[in-house]
C-alpha cells in the first residue's frame, strides 16, 4: 500500500513537499503514520514509498521491520525530479533489503517529454545526467552511469533494482 499519492495524508507527507508546492505537515510520518507502518509490517503488507517525500522515505526506511518498495520511481541523480530516489535514500534501500522498481514515465526518466528504453536500461550516457542527491555538484563527479537500472544497481546493489510501473510514458 502506498502511504500517499499527490497530497499529504493524515499520516505521511507526499513528494510535492519537496518541491515546495505543499507545506510539510508531518516532516515524514505522524505518530499515527508510524503506527500504520508497524501494522502493515505485522500484517505482512508491503509499504510503497513511490509518492512520498524524502523525509517520509527516510523515516519509513528507519522504522520498518520489513523491506519496502518504491513501486515506480527512478534515480534522482540521473533525473532530478522529486518523485525519484536520491542517493542517500538508495543507500538506505541497500541496507534494508528494499527495492526500487524503476519507472518508465518520461518526466521521471529523462526530465523531458521523451524517453527511450535505453534511458531506462540503456546504452548511451545522456547529456542531462545529474550528479547526486542535491546540488551543488562536486567539481568532478566522475563518469556518469548510462541509465536508471544500472545506476540503482551500482548505488543500492543488484538485489535492490526492478522494473516499475507507469509504462505508458516511454515513447
Amino acid at each position: 500500500m502506498t502511504l500517499t499519492h499527490s497530497c499529504n495524508t493524515p499520516w505521511a507527507d507526499n513528494w510535492l513537499v519537496d518541491t515546495e508546492d505543499e507545506k510539510p505537515v508531518h516532516h515524514g510520518l505522524s505518530s499515527f503514520g508510524k503506527m500504520v507502518v508497524e501494522e502493515m509490517n505485522r500484517l505482512g503488507m508491503i509499504v510503497d514509498l513511490a509518492h512520498v517525500s524524502v523525509d517520509t522515505m527516510k523515516v519509513v526506511l528507519n522504522i520498518s521491520k520489513a523491506p519496502v518498495i518504491f513501486s515506480h520511481s527512478s534515480a534522482y541523480s540521473i533525473c532530478p525530479h522529486r518523485r525519484n530516489v536520491p542517493d542517500d535514500v538508495l543507500q538506505m534501500v541497500a541496507s534494508t533489503g528494499s527495492l526500487v522498481m524503476v519507472n518508465f514515465y518520461n518526466g521521471y526518466v529523462t526530465c523531458s517529454d521523451k524517453a527511450t528504453l535505453s534511458d531506462v536500461a540503456g546504452e548511451e550516457v545522456p547529456g542531462w545526467v545529474g550528479c547526486g542527491s542535491d546540488p551543488p555538484c562536486p567539481a568532478d563527479p566522475g563518469p556518469p552511469l548510462t541509465d536508471h537500472l544500472d545506476y540503482v544497481k551500482k548505488v543500492a546493489g543488484v538485489q535492490a533494482v526492478g522494473f516499475g510501473g507507469d509504462y505508458d510514458g516511454v515513447t
